[in-house]
């Protein structure tokens, strides 16, 4: 009983350590939050946190880093399953609401990795790199399975794929950097209105659409 108590209190220790790092480094920046602050922010002594993290600092942003990448793979794999029974047009606008909220609830995080993307790792930039490789890989197959139905027509679906999710990462800057840069202030109707953008140019063409033949003859 009493070793399961201090588990757990051991847990609840380390999470206060990440919370208070993962807060000040999205406000202060990593080289401006010393050690010290972030010991006393959650009242305890520089001891504790090398403890828990020997490697101090630097160990704390790999902790932070690997472990929302291993949040957002499973979010991502969840959306692969919702959108499977929907129509092209709502798969599309849960994938990108999906995406843009999975990179957006943790604010701090996403902060972190825009402004210190240097200090990314080979691992941890492996993991970002293998993270991004797999959504636009999951999305490619999507829309090769909407051309096989007849949804959209023939493209270039890695490019395609590419280019659609790079549209919700504009969404997501904007509100990481605080800058509109969405010419919709309200960033889901804007998620809409670019869906049926893309849906316009990728659509196959109906029967009736297609422009029929026009027969040359030898002039008699």
């Amino acid at each position: 009983m009493t070793r399961n108590i201090r588990k757990e209190q051991a847990a609840e220790t380390r999470e206060k350590i990440l919370e208070a790092a993962k807060s000040l480094f999205a406000e202060k920046g990593y080289h401006g939050t010393p050690v010290r602050e972030i010991t006393r922010k959650i009242g305890m002594g520089d001891g504790i946190l090398y403890h828990y993290f020997p490697g101090g600092k630097r160990e704390i942003m790999a902790v932070l880093l690997r472990e929302s990448f291993e949040h957002r793979r499973e979010g991502i794999k969840q959306i692969q399953r919702v959108i499977e029974d929907l129509d092209l047009r709502d798969a599309m606008i849960t994938i990108k609401r999906r995406l843009y909220e999975l990179f957006t609830e943790d604010m701090d995080l996403t902060r972190i990795l825009f402004r210190e993307n240097d200090l990314l790792g080979f691992e941890e930039a492996e993991q970002l790199t293998a993270l991004i490789r797999e959504q636009c890989a999951i999305f490619e197959k999507f829309l090769r399975d909407r051309h096989e139905k007849g949804e959209i027509r023939a493209l270039d679906f890695r490019i395609a794929s590419r280019q659609f999710l790079s549209t919700t990462l504009h969404a997501i800057m904007s509100k990481s950097v605080g800058i509109q840069l969405l010419n919709e202030p309200d960033v889901y109707k804007h998620m809409e209105e670019n869906v049926d953008f893309t849906i316009d140019l990728w659509r196959a063409p109906s029967a009736t659409e297609k422009k029929p033949k026009v027969l040359l003859c030898d002039s008699q």
